[in-house]
């Protein structure tokens, strides 16, 4: 018996090698191209968005189908762009930000719950229902990411938002593979851990420190933990959440786009909903 579990380990470390070399690949172009965007901001940062949430809209409309809802790929791809692009005319303090805010986040998570519990129980099944809530997910979520830009120190908090995101993840691949034996939801991800979810929470809450300090910004020690803690328990939510979608729908990715990845929608399950968390936690 120890052979074939020796066998398994080595092809488990070979696995981890690959994927993170993937996405050190990915990072190495993306991460520029990302950070140029970010840096610039206004329209050039806002029509970046847009095409990201439109093809991600895309990816979840195309995943529909797995279970069983036809939504509408052309006018999913179409709302989440205008709904990101709408974020031109938000002004932080005027009263239409704080409502576009707010709505933005009731709209995200009611498709959420449509999505996750009222599609899977077979509750209701309308095609412009299940479109809207695509759009709802995915561009509602990420509405957030602009409007944090327009904030006081936009760039700072969607670097921030990036750095700890993406550290939670890494870490809780890398502690999981090392060291993972107690299965989160082996229903909904069978490969994650208890092990790397808390691995992942501690590499998050220290990228959070060190984030918040090299760019200044002004929140306390005991800020910036309590910030990281919800970054990465939000973000890990946010994986499984996708997982879930995937799951109903019968796959393993939303698409091939990005090596190491997946699709889209894969790099993004992490990050839309913490955009929400730093969105409020700011403003």
């Amino acid at each position: 018996d120890a052979i074939p579990q020796q066998c398994y380990l080595r092809r488990c470390k070979r696995k981890v090698v690959i994927i993170l070399a993937q996405r050190l690949a990915t990072a190495a172009v993306g991460i520029p191209i990302l950070l140029f965007f970010i840096w610039a901001g206004g329209i050039l940062f806002i029509g970046l968005v847009a095409a990201i949430t439109a093809f991600a809209a895309f990816e979840l409309s195309r995943m529909a189908s797995g279970w069983g809802d036809r939504v509408s790929v052309a006018f999913s791809a179409l709302a989440t762009t205008v709904l990101i692009l709408s974020a031109i005319f938000y002004e932080p303090d005027s009263d239409f930000g704080r409502i576009f805010g707010f709505s933005a986040t009731g709209y995200a998570l009611a498709s959420a719950a449509y999505l996750l519990i009222a599609v899977p129980a077979g509750l209701l099944r309308l095609r412009v229902v299940s479109t809207l809530a695509v759009v709802g997910f995915v561009g509602g979520t990420m509405a957030h990411g602009t409007m944090i830009r327009g904030l006081e120190d936009g760039m700072a908090w969607i670097i921030v938002v990036l750095c700890v995101t993406f550290s939670t993840d890494t870490g809780a691949l890398i502690l999981g593979r090392a060291f993972g034996s107690r299965k989160l939801a082996p229903n909904i991800s069978p490969e994650k851990t208890w092990e790397g979810a808390v691995g992942g929470l501690a590499v998050g809450i220290i990228v959070c420190l060190i984030a918040v300090e090299l760019l200044g910004l002004d929140v306390s020690i005991v800020g910036a933990v309590l910030l990281g803690t919800a970054l990465a328990i939000t973000g890990q939510l946010g994986d499984l959440a996708e997982s879930q979608l995937k799951r109903q729908a019968g796959t393993k990715d939303s698409s091939s786009l990005v090596p190491g990845h997946g699709g889209v929608l894969d790099r993004l399950d992490s990050v839309v909903w913490n955009l929400v968390v730093v969105y409020h936690f700011v403003s």
